[in-house]
């Protein structure tokens, strides 16, 4: 099976460091650590384009964990599959799988939100 990670800085200029209570803003070439203040950062979990293939939807099979589980970097976290390939998305950050927005199973677009990924009591967007 297959293991995608997903690349969260292409998604926004500021990542939380979910141990340290720090964020990194990127600022030109220099990255800046700086105390974490105002609104929680939170990870949007999206369908990624995978290299090479034309698909623009997935089947999200199953989730691997559930709401309020934490997840480290690099941990599998949902399985998807197109009309070729079954694998498992990767959690971007550290954290909290705080809430999932999409149930299985589902066909969900390329690019489509699946989950919030972030820091134990952050708030998820409203709807």
């Amino acid at each position: 099976m297959l293991r995608i990670t997903a690349d969260p800085s292409g998604t926004r200029g500021e990542f939380a460091d979910s141990g340290s209570g720090t964020s990194r803003r990127r600022n030109g070439d220099a990255t800046k650590l700086q105390a974490r203040k105002g609104p929680a950062i939170v990870t949007n979990l999206v369908v990624p384009k995978t290299g090479g293939m034309n698909t623009t939807k997935v089947n999200l099979v199953r989730w691997l964990k559930n709401e309020g589980d934490a997840v480290k970097q690099g941990e599998g976290v949902v399985e998807l599959e197109t009309e070729k390939i079954s694998y498992e998305l990767d959690a971007p950050v550290d954290g909290v799988l705080l809430k999932i927005v999409i149930a299985e199973p589902t066909e969900v677009e390329v690019g489509g939100l699946l989950a919030y990924l972030g820091a134990p009591g952050d708030k998820v967007p409203a709807a």
